[in-house]
């Protein structure tokens, strides 16, 4: 049940709000270690569903209003060499709970991202190269948008991947370490409060996979620097604990997501949510795990 993947943490993953520089990109084939060196094209990828269960304070539009209820979200790998050439595909919409009647089922944003990635084996584990754009905008009310291009590395590990006792045993320890810079940033704030200007993005995840990845539990968290104030220095943290039921294709969520700005006061977005996934491969008969399947991004 892939029990060799890497993954969690929407990215994603669901009712994604706050339009600060939340992370909203996942590794490409669920962060898997392991893979289909051998190259051709392929298609996998997720569809997603998410509902905010405590929402005090996470947005449902790119200029911090309403607070957003449901997500509907997709997500495509398209190998043209297999893991050494492939094109990520995001796609997220987002409610707000604040609209009367069934317009809190109409989405109130609409995030795209997409780009370029190439993954290939390094010692015990695997290198992610990869430039994305991404553009987040309002559907119904509103003007304030936020677009940038990135480049990012991630080094994904698996220790059931080069050690045997923990793959019999149905166990795996997996994660991955990011270091990534905002390009071209005309508008992707530093803060969940919308100030600053994103340049350098930090992230780590360890998970811990049980009973062949039928349950995990895992943490994320990401962190931000303001390009205005101290290019190095982070000025924002989303830390994001998670657990997940795995009966492949489907997928439970449960997380606990807070966002809070760490070199001066000002906003913190604060929200649980369930997100249920069903994944596919057209290639293979087991698709891979969704990555980033905690951390659910904020619009």
């Amino acid at each position: 049940m892939g029990r060799l993947s890497v993954r969690f943490i929407v990215g994603m993953v669901l009712v994604c709000s706050s339009s600060a520089a939340l992370d909203k990109q996942g590794s490409a084939h669920g962060g898997s270690v392991g893979g289909d060196d051998a190259g051709g094209f392929n298609v996998s990828g997720s569809a997603m569903f998410g509902v905010s269960l405590y929402n005090p304070t996470y947005a449902a539009r790119p200029d911090n209003t309403g607070k957003a209820l449901f997500r509907y979200a997709g997500h495509a790998d398209v190998d043209l060499l297999g893991r050494k050439l492939s094109i990520p595909i995001d796609v997220n919409l987002f409610t707000d709970r604040e609209r009367d009647g069934g317009a809190v089922l109409l989405p109130t944003e609409f995030d795209v991202i997409t780009g370029i990635t190439s993954t290939w084996p390094l010692g015990p584990g695997a290198i992610e190269l990869g430039s994305r754009f991404e553009h987040d905008r309002p559907i119904d009310q509103g003007t304030f948008t936020q677009t940038y291009v990135d480049a990012r590395a991630r080094y994904l590990y698996s220790l059931a991947d080069s050690w045997d006792a923990l793959a019999r045993r149905g166990l795996d320890v997996s994660g991955w370490a990011t270091l990534g810079v905002f390009a071209l940033n005309p508008t992707y704030a530093a803060r969940p409060d919308n100030t600053g200007k994103a340049l350098l993005r930090y992230g780590a995840h360890t998970e811990l996979s049980l009973f062949d990845d039928l349950l995990s539990v895992g943490i994320d968290g990401v962190m931000f620097t303001d390009r205005e104030v101290n290019a190095f220095r982070p000025s924002e943290l989303d830390i994001t604990p998670e657990a997940i039921l795995h009966l492949q294709p489907f997928e439970l969520h449960l997380a606990y997501e807070r966002d809070l700005p760490l070199d001066r006061g000002g906003l913190t977005q604060t929200y649980a949510y369930a997100l249920a996934v069903w994944s596919f491969d057209l290639k293979h008969e087991a698709a891979a795990p969704l990555e980033n399947r905690g951390h659910i991004v904020s619009p």
